[in-house]
């Protein structure tokens, strides 16, 4: 078996490869992430740990306006158009990226007093967030860069070096000072900026170029146009947090951030699901093999589906293990909050259908819809119903989300002259609906153990029961896209 395994794993290509480690690497970063939760949660006050995550919410936002994100998109792309030298133009971007927060340091210094007041973070805090912003892009650059040509020893050993250092160096940080907050987040700077100073002079020294007008001039080009779609993927992700921290102060939006983190548990499933669907369902596509791309979407919506119940099910005991009972509040938003994650995947699902045929024009439009109807909705509902408005509200937009790209989705079809049908719509709206009626009877069920576990054992035996049918479609989706009929 050993031997048929690395004679597997030696046949693959590199870029299956590289996706495996990076895959693993995805996981361990969160799965650490996810792991911490606990320690955090006990050894910080809730105002403390409520305080950490308004700041890595805040770092989100300021790292989209001095980066813009050009690690990503406009790398990869950077790198197609300049195959001759893209050392040079890694290093240049890098150098525009620094250039950009190093005046965005120069706005908040002569504006701090303001910007303190809009965050809600002091004035040390906000300035260990310049540090970072400023290294935590080299460190992206340097991943994707290697990334790009399937080279992935080297930033696998970063990650797990880096994940491991963070851990240990921020716990130790929290356990020696009474500035537990502080202590949090300046351990995580000082990891991101040692590694962030080393690899910013190995790109220097690779690319030897720190400004070059075309370059520049491109990674603008290219992913100005995309703020946008950005900010409101910014909005739907962080604005909960900063809103309740603003209404309702850094504990509530620490019970909160601990109701996000069970949901992390969904969001596992769902890369590990997405890295293998999204190329598969590209290659049934193009095939024209839509019945077989319905059959394996509503077979995996009932998967998460049932890990969705499983979540909002399992709520009580989820907060007793990631935290105390100071956060026992969070279980009444982990249900809305799992079930935005299932139909995040659903809208993902149709999402790629528009830009497989390259209808993606209104993907930004409706995304911003949305995020300004959550910021809107969030405004109204806090200070009349508490921050546990925010899960609902959250949910609400997703679902938003979701009907708006169906309907994107199926234009795209029309234009393509795409007859049949995808996906089996019934029974996705079906199961989409079961989601949100399990949610609710989920929470009336906290307080009733027996009847909560045996509501969970019947999802089991559905589950159970397409056993057959779901192993089938997950094997045939990590071949890749080969043909096998039923």
């Amino acid at each position: 078996m050993k031997i048929n395994l690395m004679r597997k794993y030696r046949d693959m290509s590199p870029a299956v490869r590289t996706s495996l480690w990076f895959t693993f690497c995805q996981f361990l970063q969160r799965g650490i992430s996810f792991i911490t939760v606990p320690v955090f949660t006990r050894l910080l006050t809730t105002e403390e740990y409520g305080i950490c995550n308004v700041y890595f919410a805040w770092f989100e936002v300021f790292l989209l306006f001095t980066s813009l994100k050009i690690p990503y998109e406009g790398l990869n792309n950077g790198l197609i158009r300049y195959e001759e030298d893209k050392d040079g133009y890694t290093s240049s971007v890098m150098g525009l990226i620094l250039v950009m927060t190093a005046v965005s340091t120069g706005i908040y210094l002569l504006f701090h007093p303001w910007i303190d007041r809009a965050t809600g973070l002091s004035s040390f805090i906000m300035l260990l967030m310049f540090v970072q912003l400023m290294f935590n892009p080299p460190l992206m650059l340097w991943t994707n860069r290697e990334r790009f040509d399937f080279r992935y020893r080297k930033p696998v050993a970063v990650t797990v070096a880096s994940t491991v250092l963070n851990l240990l160096i921020t716990v130790l940080a929290v356990v020696s000072t009474s500035y537990k907050a502080e202590a949090r987040i300046i351990g995580s700077v000082f990891v991101q900026t040692l590694f962030g100073v080393i690899l910013a002079a190995v790109l220097f020294a690779k690319g030897k170029t720190f400004y070059k007008k075309e370059y520049w001039s491109f990674a603008l080009r290219f992913n100005l146009p995309l703020i946008f779609y950005y900010v409101s993927q910014l909005i739907l992700n962080q604005s909960d947090r900063i809103l309740i921290n603003y209404f309702q102060g850094s504990g509530k939006a620490a019970v909160y951030s601990v109701a996000y983190s069970a949901a992390t548990l969904m969001i596992l499933v769902l890369s590990a699901i997405n890295g293998s669907f999204n190329p598969w369902m590209y290659k049934k596509l193009k095939a024209g093999k839509f019945q077989e791309v319905g059959r394996t979407a509503s077979a995996l919506c009932l998967l998460v589906g049932g890990a969705t119940f499983a979540v909002s099910a399992l709520a009580p005991d989820l907060v007793r293990i990631l935290a105390t009972e100071a956060y026992m509040e969070a279980i009444w938003i982990i249900a809305p909050v799992s079930a935005s994650v299932f139909f995040i995947f659903l809208y993902m699902v149709f999402a790629n259908v528009e830009m497989y045929y390259g209808e993606n024009k209104g993907i930004s439009i409706i995304s911003i819809v949305c995020s300004v109807l959550n910021i809107i909705l969030n405004i109204i509902f806090i200070p009349i119903f508490g921050y546990f408005a925010a899960g609902w509200t959250t949910l609400l937009c997703y679902m938003l989300l979701t009907l708006l790209h169906y309907i994107l989705m199926r234009r795209a079809c029309r234009i393509h002259h795409i007859r049949k049908r995808v996906f089996q719509d019934n029974v996705i709206l079906a199961i989409s609906g079961g989601v949100v009626l399990l949610s609710f009877i989920a929470m009336g069920l906290y307080r009733l153990s027996y009847l909560r576990y045996g509501a969970l054992l019947c999802a089991a035996a559905v589950l159970f029961a397409f056993r057959k049918k779901l192993l089938v479609i997950l094997k045939q989706m990590s071949r890749g896209g080969e043909n096998h009929e039923e």
